[in-house]
């Protein structure tokens, strides 16, 4: 598949799960948990997470914290991923996930990143490895912990789910029909483009944002730039406040296609850099026109 197909619409009421398991209960882990309560679709919530798991339970968003993959795996209809993605690659290769998942579970994760997802949970899993499909809510944040949670988060977001012929196909509906109980718009895409794409307009952006933020805040201007920049920095260089370890695990499990990607962005610069050099402004506007024609039609 090389376009995303937008997915048919599963039914009308969603499937009220008794027990789900989420594994790293930050900003986005601890958004399905707060969006799955506020609208009774799970009876109880379980997180495993060495960092976050005590604080989300004391703020009400789980119920309780597990310690280990057996407990948090014990009797659970649904099991979400939000862990970063080189953790979530190497719980599917967990025996104690293959032993653990039962039969009748879905399984999920919310990593940026699908293909070696994928390939993980194809590896991984054995017998089990139909009850995983793979899924990106377009819905992050610069902000992390279990503080920066949001019920509402996924209402009227893009959420891409990127099934395989291995996934069930009790397991794409359930897992659908959930996403779209939180609000999600859902669409279907193959794992391979959806990382192509996610290079482009999302995984490079953030290496840029970093990269800008660091060529100002490193520089003699620092803290003048800190308080007098105006929206255009600001809107600019958002993103460029996310954890840096987190985005140096996205950003190497995606290698490839943001080397690509950053490759496209040099020809662009190389463009506006020759024109400034040369005091070319009929080449400068030309160069600058590229970008506006497109950002204009959002």
């Amino acid at each position: 598949m090389t376009e995303p197909a937008a997915a048919k619409r599963p039914a009308e009421h969603p499937e009220v799960f008794d027990t789900v398991s989420i594994v790293g209960t930050g900003a986005l882990g601890g958004s399905v948990a707060g969006a799955l309560r506020a609208r009774g679709l799970a009876r109880r919530i379980r997180g495993l997470d060495p960092q976050h798991a005590h604080i989300a339970r004391d703020a009400g968003l789980i119920d309780e914290v597990c310690t280990g993959l057996p407990a948090l795996l014990a009797g659970a209809d649904l099991v979400v991923l939000a862990a970063p993605v080189s953790v979530n690659c190497a719980l599917v290769a967990e025996p104690a996930m293959r032993t653990g998942l039962g039969a009748q579970a879905c399984l999920t994760d919310v990593s940026s990143t699908k293909s070696s997802m994928v390939a993980a949970a194809l590896a991984g899993l054995g017998e089990r490895r139909g009850r995983f499909v793979a899924s990106h809510p377009i819905a992050g944040s610069d902000r992390s912990g279990p503080g920066a949670s949001r019920a509402d988060l996924f209402d009227g977001r893009a959420l891409l789910m990127c099934p395989t012929p291995e996934c069930d196909a009790d397991v794409v509906q359930r897992v659908e029909s959930m996403w779209r109980a939180l609000g999600a718009r859902v669409a279907h895409m193959s794992p391979q483009h959806h990382d192509l794409l996610f290079a482009e307009v999302s995984h490079w952006p953030h290496a840029v944002a970093f990269a800008l933020a660091a060529s100002i805040g490193e520089g003699p201007r620092a803290e003048d730039a800190r308080r007098y920049h105006g929206a255009g920095l600001r809107d600019t260089t958002r993103v460029g406040g996310s954890p840096a370890g987190l985005w140096a695990g996205i950003l190497l499990d995606n290698r490839e296609p943001v080397l690509a990607a950053a490759a496209a962005f040099r020809v662009e610069l190389d463009r506006i850099e020759s024109a400034l050099r040369d005091g070319d402004r009929d080449a400068l506007m030309q160069a600058l026109a590229r970008g506006e024609r497109w950002r204009s039609a959002f």
